[in-house]
């Protein structure tokens, strides 16, 4: 019953604090809200290189246009792209496309992308569903019937398609922001346990009746337990806003960023404990986070960083939350909670720490 007091009393003194209110929700909501409107309805462009030497290549085109952005290049120009990781991946119509069209043989559009690298998947199934389109119209064309694409076209399903898909890339995106928002929230963990012993607050509760371990336990439950609710707000309130299909499956979301907290509250009471003034609390803890965040893919997508820095990539908690909430694989959550639990266990408070 004690416990639960000093957790409720420690609630409040954390509640009651405006900068805790800023940084750990109305920043992030703010942020990630304007990153899903400033994306929304905005597709990525898709770079095509027109190697054909018939006319078909024109139709497909023009006809491809309408449910994905594109942009003709050169194929010079479109590798340099690629290969400067401007962009993850270009497209190549063949140069004996129209000709096997024109036979009833399906052409392969041709992909060049990054080592790793992942796939527009609207475009590929728009372009191979228009390709198919092509070839129908043009065999019912040799048998005498005149049929249009449009004539062929399926009530618009490509554009709902590339809705999604552009959805999925804004879910992303800020949820990578989210992540990275969370792991910083270390500096203000070790700040207030840093700040509570320096002001003598444990060392007051320390003359109470209550065990100091059960004193710093309750701390601890109550920075978690706001934290996780903070955040996890954020994502609910966001995501409904937008309208996002992430609340379809929202427990995954939500277990992976209740465990990136206690990631970030584990490293908060590790720097806490090594620390001897709050300056280098804050150093110590930017620097992890930086270095952490950009090697886990939380700053920028992993598939664009180089292949040397994504090999430590699966030694941040960001890579396998990322992993986690891109495949839906719910279990790879556990190897993030891992990361917390031997940051926990270095960095567990010995009482006479403050006595």
């Amino acid at each position: 019953m004690g416990k639960l007091i000093i957790i409720k009393s420690n609630l409040k003194r954390i509640v009651s604090n405006k900068i805790f209110i800023v940084m750990t929700f109305l920043i992030p909501l703010i942020i990630t809200l304007a990153l899903g409107f400033m994306d929304k309805g905005v597709g990525e462009t898709n770079i095509l290189i027109n190697s054909d030497k018939g006319e078909l290549n024109l139709e497909y085109i023009k006809e491809l246009n309408k449910s994905n952005n594109i942009k003709i290049y050169d194929k010079e120009d479109a590798l340099k792209k690629v290969n400067k990781k401007i962009s993850s991946q270009c497209y190549e119509i063949p140069d004996n496309f129209s000709e096997l069209i024109l036979r009833g043989e399906k052409p392969k559009i041709m992909v060049h992308r990054l080592e790793s690298g992942f796939t527009t998947g609207t475009f590929e199934f728009n372009s191979n569903k228009l390709i198919n389109k092509m070839i129908l119209s043009n065999e019912l064309k040799n048998s005498g019937v005149k049929v249009s694409l449009e004539e062929l076209s399926e009530d618009n399903l490509e554009i709902v398609l590339t809705g999604r898909e552009n959805g999925k890339s804004t879910d992303r995106t800020i949820l990578s922001v989210l992540i990275s928002f969370i792991f910083f929230s270390s500096i203000g963990v070790a700040t207030q346990l840093f700040m509570m012993n320096k002001e003598n607050i444990l060392e007051r509760s320390f003359s109470t009746a209550n065990r100091p371990s059960t004193i710093i336990g309750a701390i601890l439950i109550a920075l978690f337990t706001l934290y996780s609710v903070a955040f996890s707000s954020v994502f609910v309130i966001q995501a409904a806003v937008r309208g996002s299909s992430t609340l379809e499956n929202w427990p995954l979301y939500v277990i992976n960023i209740v465990a990136m907290v206690f990631v970030a509250l584990s490293l908060g009471i590790f720097v806490a404990r090594i620390c001897k003034n709050e300056s280098m609390i804050t150093v110590i803890i930017q620097v992890i986070a930086w270095i952490t965040c950009f090697v886990g893919g939380s700053f920028a997508p992993y598939e664009f960083l180089p292949s040397a820095v994504r090999l430590f990539s699966k030694f941040t908690p960001q890579y396998w939350a990322i992993e986690s909430l891109t495949t839906g694989n719910i279990y790879l959550a556990g190897i993030v909670i891992l990361f917390g639990v031997v940051l926990f266990t270095a960095g567990t408070f010995k009482v006479r720490r403050f006595e």
